[in-house]
């Protein structure tokens, strides 16, 4: 065979292949542009509200807008995620993710794998990861910049003051059958510059404490068979110095999850000079 003839050949396979690639490519592309998004939506929080009513959960979750991101993904901006107060007379606490991309990988789906890769961007910071599903079982994978903890509305509502400081880290959870009561995998979290309190608010609704300077914080945990234990719990600031242990028990549904954490204060001499109250 000539070399002519192999070129021949060669760009005859070529437009051989090039036609269903082409075929493809116009269909992805069609799809990304007509799908029913708002549809889609509608049918993403139904089913979830559905879901937190049946499980006795009383999260809601709304969503502004939704709408394509590249060929093989949807970006969903505006969502909400609101809970009711544990205080009857306080506000509802609501989690706003400005806006998530999630997007599904084709190439793993040719082996019957499911790979899903996300983006969170929301409370001053970014949350990036994929989560994996192969037969019945499951990976994800969440890695956190500088998550600002005042944009977290639950966790004020919680403690009922101020708080400042930004986390960052991972979590990467193997969860056999799919379940998170058999998950194994380690957790890394690391926040600075955190500060809890204003003088004016009370914490639980019962001390005016001053603003406590609190630090730099490290979180290290590891899981396995469905018990997330903490290796490492430390906080050393200008106020107070924190050290804890416990575990996690976890469970399908978060809210579920069952935490016995144990937590030892020192507070500083500078702090406790700081007023009568924090003298007492």
């Amino acid at each position: 065979m000539t070399r002519e003839e192999m070129r021949e050949r060669l760009r005859w396979g070529a437009a051989i292949a090039g036609y269903p690639m082409f075929y493809v490519f116009c269909f992805i592309t069609f799809v990304s542009l007509f799908f029913p998004y708002e549809t889609l939506k509608e049918r993403i929080v139904l089913s979830f509200n559905a879901q937190q009513r049946a499980a006795g959960a009383p999260q809601e979750l709304s969503i502004d807008e939704m709408t394509s991101s590249w060929l093989t993904g949807i970006k969903a901006i505006g969502v909400h995620l609101t809970s009711p107060p544990t205080d009857p007379k306080a506000a509802p606490s609501v989690l706003t993710v400005d806006e998530a991309r999630a997007s599904l990988s084709f190439l793993p789906l040719l082996i019957g794998h499911r790979t899903v890769n996300f983006s969170l961007k929301g409370f001053g910071g970014v949350v990036d990861g994929y989560y994996q599903e192969v037969g019945t079982n499951r990976h994800v994978e969440v890695d956190l910049d500088s998550i600002d903890l005042g944009q977290i509305d639950p966790v004020t509502a919680l403690l009922g003051v101020p708080i400042e400081g930004r986390l960052s880290g991972s979590v990467v959870i193997d969860m056999p059958e799919g379940k998170a009561s058999k998950g194994s995998g380690n957790v890394s979290i690391e926040g600075s510059d955190i500060a809890v309190g204003d003088g004016k608010a009370k914490l639980k609704g019962l001390l005016a404490l001053p603003r406590l300077v609190v630090g730099n914080l490290s979180i290290a945990a590891e899981a396995q068979d469905g018990i997330l234990k903490f290796t490492k719990f430390t906080a050393s600031g200008k106020d107070v110095e924190i050290g804890g242990e416990g575990r996690i028990l976890m469970r399908e549904l978060a809210t579920e999850s069952v935490c016995d954490l144990s937590l030892k204060f020192k507070v500083n001499d500078v702090y406790k000079g700081k007023s009568d109250l924090t003298k007492n």
